[in-house]
């Protein structure tokens, strides 16, 4: 019979557990959806290797590394109202995960394999709670991020198009790498979220909240663009302003081109 605990990953349930509640709404989906990924990694333990460090530390890594990406594009194409939109969407990710300590401390669900103790756990349990999950609104607020960098490049496209002022006009700069870039971060972050429960740690629950609280979150900071783009154009010809675009070259310089 296959042990229902791997040792290569499981650690010994924290001393001193937590208190709260075992699992929130809706329950019976939570327990389902849990209990049939679970059955899932029992029968496929050689992915068990890489679920363990996609859900732990990859996962996130290569988030971090697409968002640094689609800064890099936006920053080339001197497009510094994208590169405002991620700095934002960045700030916006890191008060979520603060956002998502309180939720947690609130909610106050316990870890599924307190109320499973025979599901199988291929990370080091922690004492901390569940609901939600830190991974996933790391997920959700750098893809969101990086899709609204994109709306707002869309959107300024459109406006030159309809002959709006030069102070609209953007972007004869391609969008397709911040498409390709954005598609990526989005298959990585829902591959996050149910790797995070391939792995025991979390609900589905948990990590459908996580996602969504760090987009709403993205998109709520998002509103202070006006101000941001204000403050930004303010420095563009600063130091500072180089950080949001690339400086033009000498050449560019000479020919009056952007």
């Amino acid at each position: 019979m296959q042990p229902l605990v791997d040792t290569a990953f499981s650690s010994k349930t924290p001393p001193a557990a937590l208190t709260g509640v075992s699992v929130l709404a809706p329950k019976g989906l939570n327990n389902s959806v849990y209990l049939d990924l679970n059955r899932l990694s029992r029968q496929t333990t050689w992915a068990h290797g890489f679920m363990h460090d996609y859900a732990l530390w990859l996962g996130p890594v290569l988030l971090a590394v697409i968002f640094v990406a689609a800064y890099g594009v936006a920053w080339w194409q001197r497009s510094s109202h994208a590169t405002t939109v991620l700095a934002l969407g960045g700030l916006a990710t890191v008060v979520a995960l603060g956002f998502n300590q309180i939720v947690g401390h609130a909610a106050k669900e316990l870890r599924p394999y307190v109320s499973h103790p025979q599901a199988l756990v291929l990370v080091a349990k922690s004492n901390d709670y569940a609901f939600p999950s830190d991974h996933s609104v790391i997920a959700g607020g750098l893809t969101m991020s990086i899709l609204t960098a994109l709306y707002v490049g869309s959107s300024r496209r459109r406006h030159a198009r309809r002959g709006r002022s030069a102070a609209s006009a953007p972007t004869r700069r391609p969008l397709r790498a911040l498409r390709v870039l954005a598609a990526i971060s989005i298959v990585l972050g829902l591959f996050l979220c149910f790797a995070r429960v391939y792995v025991g740690a979390h609900y589905p629950g948990d990590v459908v909240a996580g996602f969504l609280l760090a987009a709403v979150t993205v998109v709520a900071i998002g509103l202070l663009r006006p101000f941001a783009f204000l403050a930004v154009d303010v420095a563009d010809a600063t130091v500072v302003g180089n950080l949001f675009r690339r400086p033009p070259s000498e050449l560019s310089k000479l020919s009056g081109t952007p």
